[in-house]
């Protein structure tokens, strides 16, 4: 005897609609998540998806939105002392990207999308806003003296930040023997050093 489905809330079947959207683009590319497809996969008709996404576009949206909210999320942590944090977050970073190889496909399919999708300008947002945020972090070093006076944190931002997109590329290429944790954390123990009060 089959058991009856639970319904889902609106917001559990919001997440699923993205879930969806995430594992058909990982798996395909954006092309893949169709109205008609994502609507197939979650069990329902085309119509119910609209009831939870006026347009495709505002699922691709949340989909990206949900890939790049991790960014940030990873900036996250209980030490107070920013160098000690960068460090700890940097490592955590590189072993959720070996660990997850689907982010970084979904951040390239995002990046690589066509101009109809018109996905560059939330891209350009989100990103800014890591690098907004990391640099953020710097100047707080700065008040609190663990990094040097006078160090433009805009462009150790950008150092930071660009280790940090380097392992998207070395999870996709499989380059994980190339570029260890000990040569990744090498890295960004140069970039520490150098700012270190």
């Amino acid at each position: 005897m089959n058991k009856p489905r639970k319904r889902l809330s609106s917001e559990e079947r919001r997440q699923q609609i993205v879930d969806i959207t995430l594992r058909l683009i990982a798996e395909g590319g954006l092309q893949e998540a169709s109205m008609a497809r994502i609507a197939r996969e979650a069990g329902i008709s085309e119509t119910a998806v609209y009831r939870h996404y006026s347009t495709r576009r505002d699922i691709i949206l949340a989909a990206l939105d949900r890939v790049t909210a991790k960014l940030i999320d990873n900036l996250h942590s209980q030490e107070d002392n920013v160098i000690k944090r960068l460090r700890a977050v940097s490592a955590n970073l590189y072993d959720n990207v070996m660990a997850d190889t689907q982010e970084s496909r979904l951040f390239f399919e995002f990046l690589c999308a066509p101009p109809r999708e018109d996905l560059r300008e939330r891209m350009q947002e989100r990103f800014h806003g890591v690098i907004l945020a990391i640099e953020s972090l710097l100047q707080d070093g700065v008040r609190q003296g663990s990094v040097l006076p006078g160090t433009d944190t805009t462009q150790v931002a950008w150092e930071i930040f660009a280790l940090g997109f380097t392992l998207h590329f070395v999870t996709l290429l499989r380059f994980e023997s190339s570029l260890t944790k000990d040569k990744a954390m090498h890295a960004i123990e140069d970039i520490l050093t150098k700012i270190s009060a």
